[in-house]
């Protein structure tokens, strides 16, 4: 697990979703695409058009021996969120146009990176500070952008306030200031975006730590036992929202709401 503060920005490709076809490297030809098909570069910070729905989940084909699946990953040396710092490129935390221009070069390597290690951490960048800058370091990336995954219940506003942004806010509802949110996918139901990218424009006056686990590591380190039993009984969780309880005090300090 990662804990971070701001500022700082992560990309982290969906733990557990089985197709990573939207991140595959590939040629970075200057062109940006928020559907499958017809390209397009974004040059303002809200899309004209309203961006695709987030893609279906994919839960993929059952593994034959899921121990097998275990083991075979405790066997396996694994890194996780690697961080990228601007003055470790040589590059001040204001030079913006710099910053834009090695996230541009270095595109494919840092989706690879997504793939292979789960998350890229960004610090010292102040080109994402701010939303424009933030969106061109993801279209320079090659990130596609779709609609929150909770679109149809309007859970999540837009940070600039414009329907068609890609780029929204917390679940920051009234309702729902008294529930703590778990380690989750960054799934609703049906729909998954393949990878995510999060940032804060605003730090928080007091805590603030953004969390990111690895999936992979939490299925390699769960009691095997657990893992026959929660897999041959076809358990999956759908969500990870618990309202508040006194025995929330007794969680580790790091994990606390």
């Amino acid at each position: 697990m990662v804990k971070f503060s701001i500022p700082a920005v992560a990309v982290a490709i969906g733990a557990g979703v089985s197709s990573t076809y939207a991140f595959a490297p590939v040629a970075n030809t200057g062109a940006r695409s928020v559907a499958s098909s017809a390209p397009l570069f974004m040059s303002s910070v809200a899309a004209p058009e309203q961006s695709p729905l987030a893609p279906l989940t994919v839960w993929g084909d059952r593994i034959p021996d899921i121990i097998e699946s275990q083991n075979e990953l405790k066997s396996r040396k694994m890194d996780f969120a690697p961080t990228i710092k601007s003055s470790d490129l040589g590059l001040a935390s204001d030079d913006k146009e710099g910053q834009l221009a090695y996230v541009r070069e270095h595109a494919m390597e840092i989706k690879q990176q997504m793939v292979d290690n789960g998350a890229v951490i960004f610090r010292e960048f102040d080109l994402m500070k701010e939303q424009e800058g933030f969106v061109k370091f993801y279209e320079a990336i090659g990130m596609k952008t779709c609609l929150d995954p909770l679109h149809s219940v309007s859970a999540r506003p837009t940070v600039n306030g414009d329907k068609n942004s890609p780029v929204y806010e917390a679940v920051n509802k009234e309702s729902r200031k008294n529930f703590f949110i778990g380690m989750h996918n960054e799934f609703v139901g049906t729909r998954a975006p393949r990878a995510a990218a999060f940032v804060c424009f605003k730090a928080a006056e007091e805590g603030g730590e953004f969390l990111i686990a690895d999936g992979r590591q939490i299925f390699r380190d769960l009691k095997t036992e657990l893992v026959e039993r929660l897999y041959n009984r076809n358990i999956r969780y759908s969500v990870m929202e618990l309202p508040f309880f006194g025995w929330v005090d007794n969680f580790p300090e790091f994990v606390r709401p």
